[in-house]
């Protein structure tokens, strides 16, 4: 049970770790609006840059979850077109939002399954 809570801290560092997108920190993505988002969801780099960052986002928010409720959103069997595609849904419904409410909302959708307890 350590094992797998290490291999999802790890996961959370390696994900959330800045990277570049034709000159847009990731990092800073959480702020960035559903309208200046919208043009580039189709470019290459920025789709992978959100599937990161959003990534990295839900196994921070799973981390807190999981040490204070002993539970977690289940993050298996995500890939870029639902993750990316759920973001973009989002902003087309919400063009002045941010892009961190349309992760939360992302996030929030996501199976609840109960932690499994140390023994």
């Amino acid at each position: 049970m350590s094992r797998c809570l290490a291999v999802l801290s790890l996961c959370g560092c390696l994900v959330a770790a800045p990277c570049k997108a034709e000159g847009a920190n990731a990092a800073g993505f959480g702020l960035m609006s559903c309208a200046d988002a919208e043009p580039v969801f189709d470019q290459r780099d920025y789709r992978r840059a959100f599937l990161v960052w959003t990534l990295g986002f839900a196994t921070g928010v799973n981390n807190v979850l999981i040490v204070r409720d002993q539970q977690f959103r289940d993050l298996s069997g995500l890939n870029a077109d639902l993750v990316v595609g759920s973001l973009r849904a989002y902003c087309t419904q919400h063009p002045t939002a941010l892009l961190v409410q349309g992760a939360e909302s992302f996030f929030a959708s996501l199976p609840l399954r109960a932690w499994p307890r140390q023994r």
